[in-house]
């Protein structure tokens, strides 16, 4: 549930693990992995038939199912050399395999490759799925399809798609994601482009895939790009930056699967200015944790949608650890304002499986990063139950409506309220190592106050557990020294 502890710096070791793929290293590991392409998976060894029932963990531990008795055959018709576009629908045969790419080749049509057939890939070359086309690569337990680097010494850049779907079932793809022009952590072996100003678009489909040795991440997801449902058993290892990049909005997808053994064992979500959940959905626990921010993010996580769209709820399933770029937030409710918000958090964890919202740095501090922010006037349904905030609190711009304790200029806090809620929504939690205050209760109204000290353990707060809210007058105890400042005990 850590990332690699190799990785401590995203600049510093993805370029150690770029230089070190293309020596001796990668050829060793591309090598070890080209025989996939006839050794195959059983159906019934593998991880849980349904993409949301736990965390997929390969019998063997090494990142594939166990061996079976492979039924591809030595191909008598191959190799086959492919000059240009697909413009017309083919089926690439595993007898007249291996299917040789020349150079970057656009796929218009469908094109479709059997069990048992493998394809490769000149170094920085990419297929590039667009208009009517797709690939359909759809192996069984024992014909595994293998898609990989013609010279295991020169990587090739990506599968990518521009929108069109495509579907990958028992293929092991290795030896890509060479980065070009683009940030390493930017780019994939397979990268999946949406249509941002549309909902999720489930164009990805894999079960019983594996994607090994990729220069960068292994699946990047971008635009509202999604995996399709029923995605299953995905296994990424070996990348020199993520298993995968997604857009923050599409994360439901993600399968089950095995995510470890990369250069950093987390799943990114990149964040930005279009990215924002807007969608119900589940960040499921895949084993790994999820990196909020990329470097050339603010690391901001956006859950809310405009007054004119349905109301929308984020679960977080027990045991999810969050992982925020130094400085990045978690809003609830983009807005501090009076309307009545219409995004939910619903947080649940267990004793035994708490969910952790913490800082991603290699040294955590108090402060790191911002902390979670309810605005506008959180729903009734809003639920922090064995939740861990740890090293939130860091300083802010903006202010809130409490009454000011000290020489502050802002009551910032591990977890801000912006508007006065129904009930004590956060139950069995912990703060850890606030640089400022616990809760920031930044309401102004004359009803209850909604105290926020049972039920909630306190550790390393620098201020206040809890700030203090005015009455609707926007009337404090005065002076200063009266307002209500439980402290750590």
């Amino acid at each position: 549930m850590r990332e690699n502890t190799a990785a401590r710096t995203l600049q510093a070791s993805i370029m150690m693990m770029m230089s070190s793929r293309i020596g001796l290293g990668f050829v060793l590991l591309t090598a070890a992995l080209a025989p996939l392409a006839c050794v195959s998976s059983s159906p019934s060894s593998g991880g849980p038939a349904t993409p949301d029932s736990g965390i997929y963990t390969p019998p063997d531990g090494g990142g594939v199912d166990p061996p079976v008795q492979s039924e591809c055959v030595a191909p008598t018709k191959g190799p086959t050399v492919h000059p240009g576009s697909v413009n017309a629908a083919e089926t690439w045969t595993a007898d007249t395999s291996p299917h040789i790419i020349q150079f970057d080749t656009s796929i218009y049509k469908p094109l479709t490759i059997e069990p048992c057939a493998e394809v490769l890939l000149p170094g920085g070359a990419s297929l590039l799925i667009r208009n009517e086309g797709t690939i359909i690569a759809e192996g069984t337990a024992t014909k595994r399809i293998h898609i990989g680097a013609k010279d295991p010494t020169k990587p090739f850049t990506q599968i990518r798609s521009y929108g069109p779907a495509a579907r990958f079932a028992y293929t092991t793809i290795d030896g890509g994601g060479v980065a070009g022009n683009t940030a390493v952590y930017n780019a994939g072996t397979i990268d999946f482009q949406g249509d941002g100003l549309k909902p999720t678009q489930q164009s990805l489909f894999v079960d019983h895939v594996t994607i090994a040795g990729s220069a960068s991440n292994g699946i990047v997801l971008r635009d509202n790009a999604g995996f399709t449902q029923g995605s299953n058993a995905l296994v990424i290892k070996g990348s020199a930056a993520y298993p995968m990049s997604v857009f923050a909005r599409t994360v439901g997808g993600i399968p089950v699967g095995a995510y470890t053994g990369n250069t950093i064992d987390q799943i990114l979500l990149p964040t930005g200015n279009t990215d924002t959940i807007n969608e119900t959905t589940t960040l499921h626990e895949r084993g790994v944790p999820y990196a909020v921010g990329s470097p050339a993010s603010a690391g901001d996580l956006v859950l809310d949608v405009q007054q004119t769209q349905n109301p929308v709820t984020l679960t977080i399933e027990p045991g999810v650890e969050m992982k925020f770029k130094k400085g990045g937030v978690f809003r609830i409710a983009n807005f501090a304002g009076s309307n009545p918000a219409r995004a939910t958090l619903l947080a649940v964890g267990t004793p035994e499986k708490p969910i952790l919202f913490t800082s991603n740095e290699p040294t955590q501090a108090p402060g790191d990063w911002l902390g979670l922010r309810f605005g506008d006037i959180p729903t009734a349904q809003n639920k922090l139950d064995y939740v861990h905030v740890v090293n939130a609190g860091g300083a802010s711009s903006g202010g809130s409506g409490s009454c000011p304790d000290n020489d502050e200029l802002m009551n910032d806090a591990a977890i801000r309220i912006y508007g006065w809620p129904t009930s004590q929504f956060i139950t069995h939690t912990e703060i850890t190592g606030s640089a400022t205050n616990g809760i920031d209760r930044g309401w102004r109204d004359d009803r209850d106050k909604i105290d926020f000290l049972d039920g909630i353990k306190y550790t390393g707060i620098a201020l206040c557990n809890q700030t203090y809210p005015p009455n609707a007058a926007n009337v404090c105890p005065q002076p200063k020294s009266a307002v209500p400042c439980p402290k750590t005990l």
